[in-house]
């Protein structure tokens, strides 16, 4: 073979060779390009739209009436459902999260706060719009059916947690939930159908699960009397002010609003009537819940002229007579939760910043000191970790970060006021200062020690004690999207405001902080983008205010003892076992000096020591009913995406 025609061979070799390689390394681009879109993140538009159908899919739009295993499902509200917080082993972990085991709860808190959020998103993010004008109607209509109707005036605002029915018998409306209350009803007659139901599904343990149902189903008896409470009626005054801002998008439904919620005189007086007023010397007013003083008496020892809002449009006064009407606070007495008392410093902040109707023509001095003292409340709790006593302080909302998000929604529209150059109450700028303070340091604080190991995500306590066969721990985060979601939304809402020239969401300033909640905005929302599908979109946003034995009001040092017919109690020959503590009322009046108290909490009430210490919400044989709303988590979690997508980065 002659040199020339060798070197061609050669020639033809290396570019074959060459061939080879530049080929294989287009197939190896290629396959790191489909593996790179394999586990790349959805783009945030593509999350945004599918969470807009999964909540549209979840409001009722057919009603329906009970017939066991049917719940009766009200027009126009979104899907809320009881469960029981059973935790563990799987087989008991089955018993909290399985898709069948539920009681589908026809309330107002969560539709109301759905409907507030899906506004918010397009108020203060960038989404596509996330309802529209009917099915917002439904939302609003569904809405006003839960106004209390035994009140004597037209158009007041007071709103209950459930529905009213009106009984003939006691004259009165009575608010109560419908498929709790005709389950329990029935409970008895449907046992071996339910037991039938159970084993076609599969659910494991269900002697355990009926006899939890049974003794759950009786402590909800008298937890189903409830009066109007302040939390529902001041997320409906938030409302308000939503459709008042949003007419040119909703037109007709703010006039509609208008049409039964006109009356904020009332509302104010009612606000302050309920209000709690240690130094006062009535005791309709300076009477509170045992386990309220126990957590939050520093403060009242510190704020002796507080006024703070409570918990449930009654007194003692009322109630002496009421409960024969089966309207009745759970322990007939009055309770303070920081979660209510976040909702009505936004509800009153927004009213007024906004003018809606005449509110704050009564916005007076008692209303003023009202607002400063539950601000301060929530301040000084998150301070103080709740005196670690959140079962007690959050003793209907055990969410945590939902508490949080509640508060940081004031700070944000204050803020708001400030770059707008709004004339506000001087008492407003004292509130900016507590809880700008608070939300910028402690609560950054907080995230920063309960982040878990990804440095992205946070849990509550839904699933986070569960284990395997073995007995291994391994959390099931079914809380984790929801909480996750309302940390970015916390975050927004303490380090931004919206800029009224590019309607864009800018940080409030520069510097090192800020390029830390950038950090942790940043990675929180990746990992919604990553994982948004992936886990349980579980919530805690309501429970009853006894979660076990010692969440019990009586265990807690108390000066106060009668039954409701005002006859005295006393706890020192009273046999809890063969005796009822139903109409009773155990509270604390006035102050207690220190000395005294600690001397009390060292003795047994009605022999039973006080609970000092709280060990979690997931302790043996203290399982509880809960409240979740599967399109809240969706929410909250569509207004994180979209706030973070107006973010001016």
């Amino acid at each position: 073979m002659d040199i020339k025609k060798k070197q061609n061979i050669e020639k033809q070799h290396i570019s074959i060779f060459l061939m080879m390689m530049t080929l294989h390394k287009i197939v190896y681009l290629l396959l790191c390009i489909c593996i790179y879109y394999t586990n790349a993140s959805p783009p945030i538009e593509q999350v945004m739209d599918k969470l807009i159908k999964i909540i549209s899919e979840e409001q009722v739009l057919k009603p329906a009436e009970y017939k066991f295993p049917q719940w009766e499902k009200k027009l126009g509200l979104y899907r809320s459902e009881v469960r029981l917080n059973f935790f563990g082993e799987p087989v008991q972990a089955e018993l909290r999260k399985n898709k069948y085991i539920n009681v589908f709860d026809n309330n107002m808190f969560a539709t109301g706060w759905i409907a507030s959020v899906l506004l918010e998103t397009n108020m203060y993010g960038r989404a596509p719009k996330t309802i529209d004008n009917e099915h917002l109607s439904l939302a609003v209509d569904a809405i006003e059916t839960f106004h209390d109707h035994n009140q004597n005036e037209s158009s007041v605002p007071l709103m209950t947690f459930w529905s009213q029915t009106y009984n003939q018998t006691t004259n009165a409306w009575e608010s109560t939930p419908d498929n709790l209350r005709d389950l329990i009803a029935d409970l008895d007659d449907n046992l071996e159908r339910l037991e039938d139901i159970l084993k076609v599904l599969g659910i494991k343990n269900i002697a355990q699960l009926i006899d939890r149902i049974r003794s759950t189903s009786e402590g909800l008896k008298n937890a189903f009397e409830i009066p109007p409470d302040f939390d529902d009626t001041y997320l409906n005054i938030g409302l308000g002010v939503q459709l008042k801002l949003l007419q040119d998008k909703y037109p007709s439904l703010y006039f509609r609003w208008l049409q039964t919620n006109s009356n904020m005189k009332k509302i104010i007086d009612l606000t302050l009537r309920y209000s709690y007023r240690p130094s006062s010397p009535y005791l309709d007013q300076n009477t509170i819940d045992p386990r309220t003083y126990f957590w939050m008496r520093d403060f009242i020892r510190d704020n002796p002229q507080a006024i703070i809002v409570t918990t449930w449009a009654q007194n003692i006064t009322e109630v002496r007579t009421a409960a024969q009407k089966c309207i009745r606070m759970p322990f007939n007495l009055n309770n303070v939760d920081v979660t209510v008392g976040a909702n009505v410093v936004y509800g009153i902040t927004s009213a007024i910043m906004y003018d809606l109707l005449d509110f704050k023509d009564y916005f007076n001095q008692d209303m003023q000191t009202l607002y400063l003292s539950t601000a301060s409340l929530i301040a000084w709790s998150i301070k103080n970790s709740m005196k670690n006593r959140p079962d007690l302080a959050q003793v209907y909302y055990p969410s945590h970060y939902n508490f949080l998000w509640y508060g940081s929604r004031t700070l944000f529209i204050l803020e708001l006021a400030r770059h707008q150059q709004k004339v506000v109450p001087d008492v407003f700028n004292r509130v900016y200062s507590l809880l700008s303070d608070t939300y910028r340091s402690d609560v950054v604080k907080f995230f920063q020690d309960n982040v878990r190991s990804d440095k992205s995500s946070y849990d509550d306590f839904l699933g986070v004690n569960d284990t395997n066969i073995f007995g291994k721990s391994e959390p099931t985060g079914e809380d984790r999207i929801f909480s996750t979601a309302q940390t970015v939304n916390i975050l927004i809402a303490s380090f931004t405001y919206l800029d009224g020239n590019t309607g864009k969401l800018k940080w409030i300033t520069d510097g090192p902080q800020i390029d830390t909640i950038k950090i942790m905005v940043n990675n929180s929302i990746s990992w919604l983008l990553d994982n948004i599908f992936k886990y349980q979109p579980f919530n805690c946003f309501f429970s009853g205010s006894v979660k076990g034995f010692n969440q019990l009001p009586f265990w807690y040092p108390a000066n106060f003892y009668q039954y409701l017919n005002g006859t005295t109690l006393d706890p020192d020959h009273f046999d809890t076992k063969t005796q009822s503590l139903v109409d009773s009322i155990v509270g604390v009046s006035g102050y207690i000096d220190e000395t005294s108290y600690e001397r009390m909490i060292s003795e047994k009430h009605f022999n039973i020591s006080t609970p000092t210490t709280f060990n979690g919400y997931n302790s043996p044989g203290a399982e509880f009913p809960f409240w979740s709303s599967q399109p809240y988590t969706h929410s909250v979690t569509l207004l994180a995406l979209a706030q973070y997508n107006n973010l001016d980065k």
